[in-house]
């Protein structure tokens, strides 16, 4: 067994925090609705754990699971992952998967009995964890099953913010869920008594890759638009409001406590900020309700249909095709690992689709405006979230060089524009 002192994830558990209380053989960890711990003296629960590259916690799973459901969290299309994800079934099946393992810990059998309690568990379901991805909006995922079937996800939040997303999620599900879409599929919610919200798992049983923009992610969106379009003026939207207090904050002096490229930060910020004067606020722009977060790891897909998850970002009122924008630069960079001018190329591809131009018609759509109105608000909020990082990701270097191309880009085609 390996002593917990050398698993901890210190963005994961505050070790200053007085909830975490060590004493000779024992050690309680305070996870805001469940503990981890270890007693020499007393029955305990074996857990496995897989760490990220970093060497943080990533999952953690019974020692005793043969189906691996903790790989419910992982969702990705690549080659890499599916080969991972074969690999690791392969394995569990023949009572392998600990052997896949960072490491094990003990929980005290009475912990895990007081969690199953608190979140509602029959004496049949199990649970794996998801620890979360580091940052202010951290939280952590219990995953619940039944044997080899993952029916409910459900959510801990790990701070004020979190929480209020999780909140946001919950309200945004309810609402959604009046509708009976066709081609859009969306988790069902279940508060239980106790105030524990599960999400159901809608992934299907056959799934296609949903990395690239297809007429299934084009009528889903479409139909979020037919409940929530509407016409504004620039002023009047929520993004622009936040894009004003993110640009206001970037213009104060920050003190840059992280590996933070300052030349390419600064660089970022003035053309923001060149951008941000160019745009005429009381310009009309077709608006909807926006996912937020529409990328291929926050989404499933087959013949038919789209099956999207994770909805705490999702707003009403945001200028359209954010989501496609979003999509677009979030796999282009962070999944194919590939520059800006890839970007613009996807952009102009799904862009003249015929169901794209339709949507673009219908709703008398700016694509120009509504274009720099994402940049504007993308990378504003998240330069924002990167300054305050205690360590830049490398990932985030990516964003910040690609938005840097794009700003840049959208500045070059004004100025010919207007020669």
């Amino acid at each position: 067994m390996h002593r917990l002192e050398g698993v901890l994830d210190r963005n994961f558990i505050n070790l200053d925090s007085p909830l975490l209380v060590p004493q000779e053989d024992v050690l309680m960890i305070d996870l805001s609705l469940f503990f981890i711990g270890t007693h020499l003296d007393e029955e305990y629960v074996p857990l496995c754990y897989i760490n990220n590259p970093d060497g943080s916690i990533r999952w953690i799973f019974d020692k005793k699971d043969n189906n691996a459901n903790y790989l419910s969290f992982y969702n990705t299309g690549k080659l890499k992952g599916r080969v991972y994800r074969t690999v690791t079934q392969f394995a569990t099946k023949l009572h392998l998967g600990n052997k896949l393992a960072s490491g094990e810990i003990l929980v005290q059998q009475q912990l895990m009995v007081k969690l199953k309690e608190k979140m509602c568990l029959s004496e049949k379901e199990e649970l794996s964890f998801f620890t979360g991805t580091r940052g202010a909006t951290r939280k952590i995922v219990a995953e619940i099953h039944q044997g080899i079937n993952t029916a409910w996800f459900a959510k801990i939040p790990t701070n004020e913010l979190s929480k209020q997303l999780i909140e946001n999620e919950v309200a945004m599900l309810n609402y959604l869920n009046q509708y009976d879409f066709t081609t859009l599929s969306l988790p069902s919610v279940i508060t239980r008594v106790n105030g524990t919200t599960r999400l159901s798992n809608i992934k299907p049983s056959l799934t296609i890759p949903a990395d690239r923009i297809t007429a299934i992610h084009s009528k889903a969106l479409a139909e979020l638009y037919a409940i929530s379009h509407d016409r504004k003026r620039i002023k009047e939207i929520a993004s622009w409001n936040s894009i004003c207090n993110n640009l206001e904050w970037l213009k104060h002096e920050v003190l840059f406590t992280n590996n933070t490229n300052i030349e390419q930060a600064g660089k970022l910020v003035q053309l923001l900020r060149n951008l941000f004067l160019s745009i005429d606020d009381t310009e009309q722009v077709a608006v909807s309700l926006s996912h937020g977060d529409f990328t291929p790891w926050n989404m499933y897909c087959d013949e038919q249909r789209l099956y999207v998850y994770d909805w705490e970002l999702a707003q009403n009122g945001i200028p359209m095709l954010f989501d496609l924008y979003h999509f677009t630069f979030q796999t282009t960079i962070l999944q194919h690992r590939k520059e800006f001018l890839a970007v613009k190329e996807a952009m102009l591809k799904w862009s003249v689709h015929p169901l794209i131009q339709q949507i673009i018609q219908k709703y008398r759509i700016n694509a120009n405006t509504n274009y720099k109105l994402y940049l504007l608000f993308t990378a504003s909020y998240y330069l924002r979230q990167y300054i305050l990082e205690k360590e830049l990701l490398m990932q985030s270097e990516w964003m910040v060089n690609a938005w840097i191309l794009a700003l840049e880009d959208v500045t070059e085609i004004a100025q010919t524009r207007n020669l």
